[in-house]
């Protein structure tokens, strides 16, 4: 491989010239790039899951909806002023694009009757016109309805809801883009035009426009501060501004490249991928600043320029070499996640990773040869030859201390719960999380599960025996923790009957017992309905089927899979062979998505693990250190993650990818240290000799590659984005607990193992 340099060395710039050309035809592809608005690019287009939710919506319509929370300051939604608010808000809503209904308090289908005639009006008809006293009237409607509590109006009616569904295309990033600008719009328009009122807009549709929101910020925000970062290490390990300049370029050309190839390709960015050339910088950082500090080292021991580029390759090509293939073995073993996200981000990162060893032996040698360089002498060696030195004194006290820690990191990892909170991926910066928490806390909740509740046969929704079931289904639900409201067919019934049969003797507040009335009701209840009404999102098209709705607030991504897993347990136990349902949303997608991911990055966590210990141990030429390299690669996640749990608590996504993209990673030191000690225990030094050679000799390449890795990773903790900041901070952890562990307890582990084969006292005394 190192010949391969010497044209380098010979034309750089040609050598320079061609490979700028070759990163321009891969840049090309950054305007293919897309980015998706959509929240299902994390599901597999195979996931039974996602058919399940696709069949529900071909049978019921889309529930792609913006909820429009209004306050009144703490008053009474109910007061005609608010009232008028609400129905300026719903009249206005029907206009916003793609819309295909609106339900609000004023317009909720309120049922009528007297001994002559049979009517269903809107709750509030003209809601510009409401005297205090039909006001009152109107709450009092609104809070015992089941169906408009805790949906439409919070139970202590000082907030309401306008719910506006939309029908969205496939891949809809720009129709959501106009509803949501338009739907912010209308809400600061209601506003202005109603004094006292204030407006907070939430939704699916909105959480869908803030990934790409969030995903954009990100680009802007965390990008410059990367390089920022980058520029820093380099001006603490380089401290020249020309050389800084070189590996600068490197790292931008070589992102840039990987993000091109990606657009060449058709990928479509998201939140995930789009931390792919923050990572790609991070993991090549290390390596090309230990070739220009090594190469500016040996300008200052007198080589020529030359000659100093020439060695420092020579010297780093191998662990470089060794490096990079783990690196990118432990990125490309993220094909095997559930999440498309993640393969992309894998898939990004390893190209990344593999343009950048390619410029790292083209690129920046051919522009430090055309750099002036400033010869530099190393200070660190005096720290490093102490801390050789205090490592092998205390070596079995330091073995002992680490392991305990690692011991005490497995009780903690009993600590972790793995739980997301789906409608919490954001933080409070973004105005969609404000919106939502104010939304649970103050008027419903956001997270669904839908039940698709059969009959067995067409017209079947009609038999009272069905009704009766699912009106006991829906009871049930109501009772459960977290649900706030159910919406179910047999509550619209019961109203039915209730209003016919008022001031009849006996309880009317039933399902009758006769299936033709219960039609006749149905069908009366249709003919009635005031406009932009309708029951079809509520009963499929021959009558057989009908939907469950129930609404959860502040459920995490485990309470709603008990919730959803209890409710399937009572349908089994309670109900007929028809009826049974499995709840489905994109809610419970998203709560079934980190354990989903776990169990399938498993398999690929220890494929990756044993390529890396046959690179290694093929590398090496030795089984020892082969399996001793996945003892280093395991025990820094363990740490990392004690840690985590000792002080966190909770993961979630980000769990299901970090110790397969971490194996890669945080092998590199333990490569650095396992070459070099071979190299000195060959050279006839001792077990510890060879310690402390290797501590002198790349015990600073080990910070470097540390610092750059943790601090690069540690960039993502500024990401709005609750899976990218757990992602930055906990691979940021374990990167730091694996020098900690390759410092402290693999080298009195070497002394162990090798402690039988000391070397002859000619060898000793030849190295004296």
């Amino acid at each position: 491989m190192l010949r391969l340099v010497e044209p380098v060395l010979r034309a750089p710039r040609i050598v320079m010239a061609l490979c700028f050309l070759l990163c321009m035809i891969a840049e090309a592809g950054l305007p293919r790039l897309s980015l998706s608005s959509d929240t299902r690019v994390f599901f597999d287009p195979k996931n039974p899951e996602l058919h399940e939710l696709q069949k529900f919506e071909r049978k019921y319509g889309q529930n792609n909806s913006v909820l429009m929370v209004v306050w009144a300051g703490g008053q009474k939604v109910t007061t005609p002023a608010a009232l008028a608010a609400i129905g300026d808000l719903t009249a206005r809503a029907w206009k916003l694009p793609h819309s295909t209904r609106v339900e609000s308090l004023t317009n909720f289908p309120h049922v009528t009757a007297d001994a002559d005639s049979f009517a269903v009006d809107e709750l509030v008809p003209h809601p510009d016109r409401v005297t205090p006293e039909q006001a009152a009237e109107v709450e009092r409607e609104a809070v015992s309805d089941s169906l408009v509590r805790n949906r439409l109006i919070s139970a202590d009616a000082r907030a309401a809801g306008v719910i506006v569904n939309f029908n969205l295309p496939v891949e809809g990033s720009k129709e959501v883009r106009e509803i949501i600008a338009a739907s912010r719009a209308l809400a600061e328009a209601t506003e202005a035009a109603h004094p006292g009122v204030e407006v907070k807009v939430t939704g699916n549709v909105i959480l869908m426009g803030t990934f790409s929101e969030a995903a954009v910020r990100d680009a802007r925000f965390l990008i410059p501060v990367s390089l920022a970062v980058t520029a820093l290490i380099m001006v603490i390990f380089v401290r020249s501004l020309k050389p800084s300049l070189a590996i600068l370029t490197l790292l931008i050309l070589s992102s840039a490249s990987a993000m091109g190839i990606a657009g060449w390709f058709n990928y479509v960015i998201n939140l995930s991928t789009i931390a792919a050339p923050i990572i790609i910088m991070t993991v090549n950082m290390a390596a090309a600043v230990r070739i220009v500090t090594t190469t500016m080292a040996e300008l200052g021991a007198g080589r020529s320029k030359v000659d100093a580029i020439r060695e420092s390759l020579r010297i780093h090509i191998r662990p470089v070499s060794m490096t990079n293939a783990t690196s990118a073995l432990g990125f490309l073993s993220m094909n095997l996640a559930d999440a498309p996200p993640f393969v992309d981000l894998g898939n990004i990162v390893a190209m990344g990773i593999g343009i950048a060893y390619v410029m790292t032996f083209t690129w920046l040698p051919a522009m430090l040869l055309l750099t002036p360089l400033t010869p530099a002498v190393s200070r660190s060696e005096r720290i490093m030859i102490g801390l050789g030195h205090f490592v092998n004194r205390h070596y079995a006290a330091l073995f002992a201390v680490t392991g305990l820690l690692v011991v005490a990191s497995c009780f903690w990892l009993g600590k972790i719960t793995l739980d997301d909170d789906f409608q919490r991926y954001f933080d409070k910066r973004f105005a969609y999380r404000q919106a939502s928490d104010f939304a649970e806390d103050h008027l419903t909740g956001l997270n669904l599960i839908e039940f698709d509740v059969g009959s067995g046969r067409d017209n079947g929704v009609y038999d009272p025996a069905y009704q009766q079931k699912v009106a006991d289904f829906a009871a049930w639900l109501r009772a459960q923790p977290k649900v706030v409201s159910v919406l179910s067919l047999p509550d619209i019934t019961r109203r039915i009957n209730k209003t016919i049969n008022f001031g009849k003797p006996g309880n009317q507040d039933m399902i009758p017992d006769d299936s033709n009335r219960i039609a006749q009701y149905f069908l009366l209840y249709e003919m009635s309905l005031p406009y932009g009404a309708s029951i079809t999102d509520q009963i499929n098209v021959n009558r057989s089927a009908s939907r469950v709705t129930a609404i959860l607030a502040h459920a995490t991504a485990s309470e709603i899979r008990a919730t959803n897993g209890a409710a399937q347990a009572w349908l089994a136990a309670n109900a007929p062979p028809a009826m049974q349902a499995k709840g489905i949303s994109i809610n419970v997608l998203f709560s079934h998505l980190s354990w989903d991911n776990i169990r399938s990055m498993i398999g690929s966590t220890i494929v990756s693990m044993l390529l890396i210990a046959v690179v290694v141990g093929v590398v090496l030429r030795s089984v020892t250190y082969g399996l001793l390299s996945i003892v280093m690669n395991v025990l820094p996640s363990v740490v990392g993650f004690g840690l985590w749990g000792l002080f966190i608590g909770q993961l979630g996504l980000s769990a299901a990818v970090i110790t397969a993209m971490t194996i890669g990673l945080v092998v590199d030191d333990t490569i650095y240290f396992l070459l070099m000690y071979q190299a000195a225990r060959k050279r006839g030094l001792s077990a510890e000799e060879a310690n402390n050679d290797v501590f002198v000799n790349v015990g600073v390449a080990m910070l470097v590659i540390t610092s750059s890795l943790a601090v690069g990773f540690g960039v993502l903790m500024f990401s709005g984005f609750e899976v990218n900041y757990t992602l930055g901070a906990q691979t940021s952890i374990i990167i730091l607990a694996n020098l900690f562990i390759d410092w402290m307890m693999l080298p009195p582990l070497l002394r162990l193992i090798d402690r039988p084969r000391a070397p002859s006292v000619e060898a000793s005394e030849a190295h004296v």
